[in-house]
């Protein structure tokens, strides 16, 4: 699945290869898509268009950081590191 982003004016922003959303409120938005996880935050963020079929999530709002972020471990992985 390919992935882009495209950011206007740090107002609009639109991106492709999303597979999942994890949290969303109007000042940080998790999700996963096909290059990694990834961490949008910033002002009055809103969902402004959102296609499943296409995989496509646009976000309108003042965004003021867009961060890869390292994929989420799971708990189970963290309880065997603890009981081992």
């Amino acid at each position: 699945m390919e992935h882009n982003i495209t950011l206007k004016d740090r107002s609009n922003l639109v991106i492709s290869g999303v597979e999942h959303i994890y949290s969303f409120n109007d000042k940080k938005v998790e999700i996963k898509t096909s290059a990694g996880e990834m961490v949008i935050e910033g002002e009055e963020l809103d969902m402004s268009k959102l296609n499943l079929e296409e995989s496509i999530i646009s976000i309108d709002g003042t965004i003021n950081s867009i961060v890869y972020a390292k994929p989420k471990k799971t708990q189970e992985n963290i309880f065997k590191k603890v009981f081992k």
